[in-house]
């Protein structure tokens, strides 16, 4: 490889080997990988270009390098979309609206499987999230994490963890906005919004579960947008 292949070619050459000795390998998150002293001999190129292309799988959330014990494959995540997610919002706050409407088209799309999916147990662990979230509204505690729990359940039914890691990428980036944004002026009114969703679920209408899911987004939207017309304002 080292005399075929130079610069940028030879980088891209050796994160394309490691990444096909995965493939080959069959290896599973957790496994272990080639010592990088073992990769260098095999390949016959120098450490430092061993170590670039391993920093760049690292960046991308396919190798994970733990100091002094070598390198692992890593499970699947979306910790590079979810950076790019954050900086994209800092960036241009619009990207904040845009993302807010990639979830309300990809929930509205699963939300009639996910509908004839739950269970009757479920549904239990529903009420009983919401019932937790009354009591935190009460005492006047954050309760952020009960409503990511509450979306994950309905949508967890559909066994899609790919699906369900995007959702959290959506979800880790809007909580990690200013609290003018993530602060909800009327949490009664937001707990009742989900109730009405997990009143539409029982009901089986895919149709009204959506319609009641389309309500929730657009009290979000709402939100964003007076911060961005404010944002722009103090432009």
């Amino acid at each position: 490889m080292k005399q075929s292949l130079r610069g940028p070619a030879l980088y891209k050459g050796i994160r394309d080997y490691i990444k096909q000795y995965i493939l080959d390998h069959n290896l599973k998150p957790g496994d272990a990988l080639p010592p990088e002293g073992q990769l260098v001999e095999d390949l016959g190129v120098g450490r430092s270009s061993v170590r670039e292309a391993v920093k760049s799988l690292q960046s991308v959330g396919i190798v994970d390098v733990r100091q002094g014990n070598g390198l692992y494959v890593r499970e699947l995540n979306f910790d590079p979309m979810l950076e790019a997610f954050i900086f994209g919002m800092q960036f241009d706050p619009n990207t904040l609206a845009e993302l807010l409407q990639i979830r309300t088209w990809l929930e509205g799309a699963v939300i009639g499987d996910a509908v004839g999916h739950l269970s009757d147990d479920d549904l239990t662990r529903l009420e009983a999230v919401l019932q937790t979230w009354a009591g935190r509204v009460k005492a006047g505690e954050e309760y952020s994490d009960l409503d990511e729990t509450f979306h994950q359940i309905i949508y967890g039914v559909l066994g899609n963890q790919t699906m369900m890691k995007l959702f959290s990428a959506f979800w880790v980036s809007f909580t990690s906005l200013d609290s003018e944004i993530t602060h909800d002026a009327d949490p009664e009114d937001v707990l009742q919004i989900h109730h009405s969703i997990l009143d539409a679920i029982r009901t089986r209408d895919p149709n009204l579960t959506r319609r009641q899911l389309s309500q929730h987004f657009d009290h979000v939207k709402n939100r964003i947008d007076k911060y961005l017309q404010g944002h722009e304002t103090r432009e």
